[in-house]
């Protein structure tokens, strides 16, 4: 069988819908509808198979678990040592504090203290490397990881794949880090930005910011 796109799929209902309604006003001979009604199954079949398989019809693979599991670690971390943080300041431990970057790449700190433990906090994650390490991950990966389970949910759902996704995913399995594909993630949305207003997922174009005691 021939190899038909998602869409042409999805279009094989109505095609022969209207083919059913046209012939059944014009053919009488009861030999020739049965044969028209058998192919109608045929094709109809072939396109449920078609959607159904449209996720798994390459062998490329993301474990989004894995994903999860490994970016989960990450903001443990990161949640951990703030917490930590108020409790050396003698900050009360259910104060809010939100976690970005500035436009210079620096980690900035929001949340309701004096002036003074606000530039201490600030300075002491900033010379924090493995802070600042697991911080830069989290923000260039997290917002690829949500899209990534969003359309692996839509796909297992509906069982239809979608092609900007597979777009993003290498041939080789071992280039389908949750790391490669943010990188190639990244890049499409900046392609995207440069010839759309809004690009393809608007609320991944807004700063990253981790935020504890919301």
């Amino acid at each position: 069988m021939a190899q038909i796109s998602t869409e042409q799929a999805l279009q094989i209902p109505q095609q022969l819908q209207r083919q059913g309604a046209h012939s059944e006003g014009s053919a009488s001979d009861d030999s020739t509808r049965r044969k028209e009604q058998a192919e109608k199954r045929v094709l109809l079949d072939d396109a449920v198979t078609l959607l159904r398989r449209g996720v798994n019809i390459s062998n490329k693979k993301v474990d989004v678990e894995e994903f999860k599991s490994k970016l989960g670690q990450d903001q443990a971390f990161l949640k951990e040592t703030l917490k930590n943080k108020l409790a050396e300041y003698n900050l009360n431990p259910r104060t809010q504090l939100s976690i970005e970057k500035d436009i210079y790449g620096k980690i900035d700190v929001k949340g309701a203290m004096r002036p003074s433990d606000h530039e201490k906090l600030t300075t002491d994650l900033n010379n924090n490397r493995h802070f600042k390490d697991a911080f830069q991950r989290l923000s260039k990966q997290q917002p690829t990881l949500d899209y990534v389970d969003n359309v692996v949910k839509l796909s297992s759902a509906y069982g239809v794949g979608n092609t900007l996704f597979n777009e993003l995913l290498s041939e080789k399995n071992e280039h389908n880090g949750l790391n490669d594909i943010a990188h190639r993630y990244e890049s499409m949305k900046t392609n995207q930005a440069q010839s759309s207003e809004n690009g393809i997922e608007g609320q991944a174009y807004s700063r990253f910011r981790l935020t504890i005691n919301a």
